[in-house]
């Protein structure tokens, strides 16, 4: 499996209604508890100072959070905004893909799904970019 904050990168970035279905395919084969539905809060954003290297807050983000057990694992689920569906999700995955069961291999899957249409995604908006950059040693010669 990838590293985790790779996991969140995909989970948070896919497209919602992809995984809204496959955790809902997955949902069929555990027993899930709701320990904390999904609500809004107000997450302190840490940075670092570059200079001193001391830790400061930067501001405030609205997040969604949730918290469920599957099969007595708790799962944990965090995002930007306010996401009560995604926030399950990636609750009921974090406790999933701990179980390191027979589902393993059709998460790997549809994480790398995600990761190559997320890596498409983030091509053509970068080719968008590179068209309105404007040169300005072409400019200069003209």
């Amino acid at each position: 499996m990838e590293p985790d904050t790779t996991v969140d990168y995909i989970l948070c970035e896919c497209p919602l209604d992809a995984l809204v279905t496959f955790v809902d395919s997955l949902t069929r084969h555990y027993s899930i508890r709701l320990i904390k539905s999904p609500g809004i809060c107000l997450t302190m954003i840490r940075a670092e100072d570059s200079v001193e290297n001391q830790e400061f807050y930067l501001g405030e983000a609205l997040t969604t959070d949730c918290e469920v057990t599957v099969e007595n694992i708790v799962g944990y689920g965090i995002c930007l905004g306010d996401e009560p569906q995604r926030a399950y999700a990636l609750a009921v995955l974090d406790a999933v893909i701990q179980h390191k069961d027979a589902q393993t291999p059709l998460i790997r899957a549809f994480l790398s799904e995600q990761r190559a249409g997320i890596q498409q995604r983030e091509q053509t908006e970068f080719a968008h970019i590179q068209r309105t950059k404007v040169v300005f040693k072409l400019m200069e010669q003209a």
